[in-house]
């Protein structure tokens, strides 16, 4: 699977990884965390695109997602 960020920078590390470096880096900030999965899904003709988020949401200071599609 290829992960990346909003901006379109590609996720070098296994996505597990990733995820706990960013909740441990963004605690250590100070930053109250809430991480919210979701899944979507569109058909086009004969084909189904699947896509995946992670979404870290820092109270009263926006936020930042991981998007697999």
């Amino acid at each position: 699977m290829r992960w990346r960020k909003f901006n379109g920078d590609p996720i070098e590390l296994p996505i597990m990884e990733a995820v706990e470096n960013a909740i441990k880096r963004e605690i250590q900030k100070g930053f109250r965390l809430k991480v919210c999965i979701g899944t979507d899904s569109q058909v086009k003709g004969q084909e189904t695109e699947y896509a995946t988020v992670i979404v870290f949401l820092r109270e009263g200071h926006g936020g930042f997602m991981f998007i697999h599609n």
